[in-house]
């Protein structure tokens, strides 16, 4: 649209006025423009990085590299008043829904204890609650402990025991708030729809750029009463811009 106006004349004026612009206030500006784009295009590009990064390693336990989780539910984001034992011991780690927590190596079965906080797996669920009961080996699971967990936002704990071998990771409290909202989005169809479109728009402009520059070099041609080897110095500056 904006080349077959310059090529009617329809830009004329404000083409006119840019010819009484200085050569080096048009790069400057030209230059400033393309950092600008590219600081925001490498900022995409990190943040689609790693969403992907976190779609991959979803599925992987903590094992000596940590793994980084998206909370996708508000069962840890306050205090139940009913849960005592959130008052009782100043626990105060609570995770909101759409925050990036990075969970880390388990320690042995026999370390884990009361409130630790650990992503456990149920059902092809990914579940991130605390330890609220510990039921130690005995005649119904002589080998292996039986970990009671809860969220601390609601009232019960969850509806069977976990067993260690469920378990991907402990938190000990580091995330980064609310940026999985824009994670999960980008893992969407509508997501990759959106990072196609900005790839197409960082390969079309350049070129739509240089035809608009292409049509308004002719156009300078047209109102101006000499060929542009004889125009004005400022025609001449115009052009090469």
């Amino acid at each position: 649209m904006e080349v077959e106006l310059i090529r009617f004349g329809h830009r004329d004026e404000a083409i006119k006025k840019q010819l009484n612009k200085k050569k080096k206030e048009s790069r400057v500006l030209l230059w400033i423009g393309r950092i600008v784009s590219l600081f925001f295009c490498l900022i995409f590009v990190v943040i689609f990085s790693f969403a992907l990064y976190v779609q991959a390693n979803e599925d992987r336990p903590a094992n000596g590299v940590p793994s980084i989780k998206v909370v996708k539910s508000e069962s840890m984001a306050e205090k139940n008043a009913k849960n005592k034992y959130l008052f009782d011991n100043d626990l105060n780690d609570q995770i909101q829904m759409f925050d990036i927590v990075i969970c880390r190596h388990l320690p042995t079965e026999d370390e884990l204890e009361l409130h630790d906080v650990v992503v456990y797996k149920q059902d092809d669920i990914y579940v991130i609650h605390r330890i609220v009961g510990i039921e130690e080996p005995n005649e119904q699971h002589p080998n292996e402990r039986h970990f009671l967990l809860q969220g601390d936002a609601v009232e019960r704990p969850d509806k069977f025991p976990v067993l260690y071998s469920q378990m991907q990771g402990i938190y000990e409290g580091s995330r980064i708030p609310f940026v999985g909202s824009f994670v999960l989005f980008l893992q969407s169809p509508a997501g990759w729809l959106c990072v196609l479109l900005a790839i197409f728009s960082m390969i079309a402009t350049p070129v739509v750029e240089k035809k608009i520059k292409e049509e308004t070099d002719k156009r300078v041609l047209t109102f101006a009463e000499q060929p542009l080897e004889n125009a004005t110095e400022e025609e001449r500056e115009w052009a090469e811009v």
